[in-house]
């Protein structure tokens, strides 16, 4: 019995030994996990400010970006408005061109019509003076005075 006893003891004084190791473990492992926790609390606050800066340039960038679009756009309009009116211009004059050149075409029709008119009677001309030069010749030769 006292063997059982010494035994048990033995049994009991190691489980105290186990208990005593897994309670110094625990602690261990708790430290661990307490300076773990505090490592990443440290690493999300300096993911926080990285992001921060981040997005503070980001922002930055996106309004230098913003900024050179909007001067772009009002550039644009300005040469569109710009066109706009050179165009309005030009097709004025092509209308004032045209025009003259209709005017142009139209009293050179008149002209060409009068031309042909002038030829017209100077041929209607040439053809009784002809027929009276015929006449006189024929009378010339029937009469020779």
């Amino acid at each position: 019995m006292e063997e059982l006893r010494a035994i048990l003891h033995s049994i009991i004084k190691n489980q105290e030994e186990t208990n005593a190791k897994i309670s110094e473990l625990n602690l261990q492992l708790s430290a661990k996990i307490g300076e773990t926790n505090a490592r990443i609390d440290d690493l999300n606050v300096k993911i926080g400010q990285v992001d921060a800066r981040l997005s503070a340039k980001i922002d930055q960038v996106d309004a230098r970006l913003t900024a050179r679009i909007d001067a772009l756009d009002a550039k644009i309009d300005e040469v569109n408005t710009g066109l706009g009116a050179k165009i309005d211009f030009l097709d004025a004059r092509l209308d004032r061109v045209h025009l003259s050149l209709q005017s142009q075409i139209d009293d050179v029709g008149t002209d060409v019509r009068h031309i042909k008119r002038s030829m017209r009677l100077f041929e209607n001309d040439m053809d009784a003076t002809l027929d009276r030069i015929k006449r006189l010749e024929d009378h010339t030769a029937k009469h020779p005075e």
